[in-house]
């Protein structure tokens, strides 16, 4: 697993992230992502607390992703640091 706290790795990640889904290809499958992983609608799934469980980490895994393009490497190393706290 890649260290979130080192500042060069998060850059590198960042770099790669952009590079994926900054192309036109990467925009259709973030749209698709979005789609499938709950983005737009409620992750509850009546009388089934298995899938409410899943499509709560599909959406954890896009809010990832949407993180890592949203923030500056200095804003992402602090956030794990606050997050190990």
């Amino acid at each position: 697993m890649k260290d979130l706290r080192d500042i060069n790795v998060v850059r590198e990640v960042k770099s790669n992230m952009h590079a994926t889904f900054d192309t036109p290809q990467g925009k259709e499958v973030m749209a698709f992502l979005e789609q499938t992983c709950c983005w737009y609608q409620s992750v509850f799934v009546p009388n089934s607390p298995e899938m409410t469980m899943i499509n709560d980490g599909k959406r954890q895994v896009l809010a990832t992703i949407k993180t890592i393009l949203a923030l500056s490497p200095e804003q992402l190393v602090l956030l794990v640091k606050q997050k190990e706290e």
